[in-house]
């Protein structure tokens, strides 16, 4: 029997929003999936289609095509667990907090950057067409609620501009507390000239 590895994915347009189950033969990591060009149609079971702005105008089918080429992003809901041979085909890099904008969404992301390598020069020579990203932030540039996801692939030809997020400078230590001497007692009367009270006998 031939064991199927099915993701939970939702694919982002211009224009849609897509979700469905992407079930893969063998199992991949899902950028490499996306990246390996077999197909531009990715076929999706269980899936719903509804236009961004307008989610409540779902439609739910059983089998969908999407194209790969306009999706602007694609993000994991639910993933397979790896088979216990599994080895991840490169070790792990460090990650850089970046903000990419498309045409439709802001996104804030750790992305995988090497460390020999400027970031404009590793997305100029990049030949995969989805970028893995980390820990996002999706900001839906027409207004509505911040999406949180793990796991996200976002088009690398959809990219308009991008930065760098610097890091928080750390906390300055908070000021050493300052000792206050207790002013002496002159004649009985405090340098203000204001009587002490009467002490108590012992």
């Amino acid at each position: 029997m031939t064991n199927t590895f099915s993701f939970k994915i939702e694919v982002f347009t211009d224009g849609l929003v897509i979700f469905g189950t992407y079930d893969l033969p063998f199992y991949r990591r899902l950028s490499d999936a996306l990246n390996s060009r077999i197909n531009r149609f990715i076929t999706l079971r269980d899936a719903g289609v509804a236009p961004l702005a307008k989610p409540q105008q779902l439609q739910r089918v059983a089998h969908l095509l999407v194209d790969l080429n306009q999706a602007l992003l694609v993000t994991v809901l639910e993933e397979p667990t790896p088979p216990a041979d599994f080895v991840a085909p490169s070790p792990p890099r460090d990650t850089q907090p970046m903000m990419f904008f498309t045409t439709t969404f802001a996104i804030r992301a750790d992305f995988y950057k090497r460390s020999d390598m400027e970031i404009s020069t590793m997305l100029s020579e990049m030949t995969d067409d989805f970028i893995p990203l980390r820990s996002v932030a999706i900001f839906p540039l027409g207004g509505g609620a911040t999406l949180q996801r793990n796991f996200v692939c976002l088009n690398r030809n959809a990219i308009q501009a991008l930065f760098a997020v610097a890091a928080p400078p750390p906390a300055a230590p908070p000021p050493p507390p300052v000792e206050v001497e207790a002013a002496p007692e002159v004649d009985g009367e405090t340098p203000d000239g204001v009587e002490d009270l009467p002490k108590e006998p012992l």
